[in-house]
């Protein structure tokens, strides 16, 4: 999960959703990418960031300026926010390095999910159906696994790409 560490993100979803996956995936690892945005009201205490990570729920990344490595070495993202964002610019890159996709069906977050093509989506704030979606995810083989991200990178290149949307925009704006 890369996000700014809010409520509104997902963050106790995520954790709940951990937890229950460990206990059957005992060496799964969840981590945790992003700042404390302390000035956010609904934002997530440190304290509570460094219990939940020394009770092996997460492993807390912290912030880093590039999160290219970080993904990278990801298996899947984890995006359950119920935060009105927009598109989710971490979804688009997790899709352009060919990751699988586990997030809300939410404006901003639904555009980037076709259902079990690239990834998963599940409703905001359920705990139960982000257990399922990510069962669904270990129980893929590495070659579906690569098949769903080389899937999402394809859906990236063709409805994301910025050549496309400034074309698509010029087109409107004459």
């Amino acid at each position: 999960m890369i996000a700014r560490v809010l409520y509104d993100k997902g963050y106790t979803e995520y954790i709940e959703a951990a937890r229950v996956i460990r206990e059957e995936y005992p060496d799964t690892e969840f981590q945790l990418l992003g700042r404390i945005d302390e000035a956010y009201p609904n934002h997530v205490p440190a304290s509570v960031v460094k219990r939940d990570s020394d009770e092996g729920a997460i492993h807390y990344l912290g912030h880093v300026s590039n999160v290219r490595p970080i993904i990278e070495k990801a298996d899947c993202i984890v995006h359950p926010t119920f935060y009105n964002e927009g598109l989710s610019r971490v979804l688009l890159e997790a899709m352009a390095m060919r990751k699988v996709i586990i997030t809300t069906d939410i404006p901003g977050c639904r555009e980037t999910v076709e259902e079990g093509v690239n990834g998963f989506l599940v409703t905001p704030r359920s705990v139960d159906e982000l257990v399922i979606a990510i069962r669904r995810f270990l129980s893929l083989t590495q070659e579906e696994r690569m098949e769903m991200g080389r899937k999402g990178r394809e859906k990236a290149e063709r409805e994301f790409d910025v050549k496309n949307v400034i074309a698509v925009y010029r087109k409107i704006t004459g």
